[in-house]
């Protein structure tokens, strides 16, 4: 029979190559199929993230679906991770990964795992890169979505070339693009002069300073009581997982920022991907209620600054007013931060915004690269 069972070091090898087949395979060209760095890569990936992670717990397992003939026909990975609410410990755990043999979906595979998932013993579920099927079967299963945390912003730093970027990589249209960059550049500056309010970028007031993990967790601790939802992190968690996303160079390098006022005093922080020429993506940005606009201008100016054409990152809600501001603009969908608790003061945080949930107590730490 069909049956759902923790996931084990000796499945590595048959959930690789159902993740090849269902997510790589079909794009990747045949010489580069896998071969013995790529097998490595799955075997260090899957026993790092789903069973060597600091959150590891016996009672939260990764989840895989196994046919009649005992071949490993899905795979849903789970993160354990701790938060606070209003300082009471809540036990979480994040999916990601969720795959399903094409030929298994309609034997009821992905919902066996899903609801085998949903109904462990902790206090919230979640993921936050879900696709538009995935949010379909999660509040059929009784979830729910986190939709002022599935809202992206977007702030354009050089719009022309932001423009052009999307062309890039398309045939033709690819080498349309590169030549007209340096026209780009004088749009850009003209656009800048023309209205400064809105693409001129200045040097801040405020000050930035290297963030290291110590630093980072110092930082945490300071901030908690900001949200009734709060992240909780210990020294050597919260080094596992800037090294775990550190790792993911193709988005660029991570920068991590400290913002201080003239008194010294520690007002914000943010860690983005800096990714020269291209769209830089936010992993986290936190800031005191009143100084949210000097963070946001800090951020901006050193990502003008390097070079980036754009940043963008996930809303925090209680900061909405501030990003319009600053003309940011924003898409709400796919992905979506999908969540399911029976507790109502869980679901209520989220609801109202008031959750400090940023991409990296998220998937972003779970992908494969």
């Amino acid at each position: 029979m069909n049956r759902i069972r923790p996931f084990v070091e000796d499945d590595i090898e048959q959930v690789s190559d159902l993740h090849w087949r269902v997510f790589d395979g079909a794009s990747i060209p045949a010489p580069q199929k896998p071969a013995s760095e790529l097998r490595q890569s799955y075997t260090d990936y899957f026993e790092r993230v789903f069973l060597r992670n600091p959150w590891r717990d016996d009672a939260l397992p990764s989840l895989v679906h196994e046919g009649t003939d005992g071949r490993i026909t899905g795979f849903l990975g789970v993160l354990p991770r701790r938060m606070l609410l209003d300082g009471m410990p809540v036990c979480v755990a994040l999916s990601s990964q969720f795959i399903v043999d094409p030929n298994s979906r309609a034997l009821g595979a992905g919902v066996g795992l899903l609801k085998a998932f949903l109904t462990g013993p902790q206090d919230l579920s979640l993921t936050d890169e879900a696709n538009n099927a995935s949010r379909k079967l999660w509040e059929g299963l009784g979830g729910s979505t986190a939709l002022l945390y599935s809202v992206q912003w977007t702030r354009l730093l050089r719009p022309s070339r932001f423009v052009v970027s999307h062309f890039e990589g398309r045939g033709a249209l690819s080498l349309l693009a590169s030549a007209s960059k340096p026209l780009c550049n004088l749009l850009d500056a003209a656009l800048a002069r023309k209205s400064p309010h809105r693409f001129r970028q200045t040097e801040p007031k405020v000050s930035g300073e290297e963030l290291n993990a110590d630093g980072l967790l110092a930082c945490l601790s300071e901030f908690s009581g900001s949200r009734s939802l709060w992240p909780e992190y210990d020294e050597y968690s919260l080094k596992w997982l800037l090294e775990t996303i550190t790792r993911q160079t193709r988005r660029g390098a991570l920068r991590k920022v400290a913002i201080h006022n003239s008194r010294w005093e520690v007002i914000g922080w943010y860690l983005y991907y800096l990714n020269p020429r291209g769209l830089s993506q936010v992993v986290q940005l936190v800031a005191k209620k009143n100084s949210i606009g000097e963070v946001l201008d800090h951020l901006f100016y050193d990502a003008w600054l390097n070079g980036s054409i754009a940043v963008s990152g996930r809303l925090e809600p209680p900061f909405m007013q501030a990003f319009s501001d600053r003309h940011c603009y924003f898409n709400c969908g796919q992905p979506w931060m999908l969540i399911h608790s029976h507790n109502p003061d869980i679901l209520r945080a989220f609801h109202r915004g008031d959750a400090l949930l940023s991409p990296l107590e998220g998937e972003m730490c779970m992908r494969f690269t």
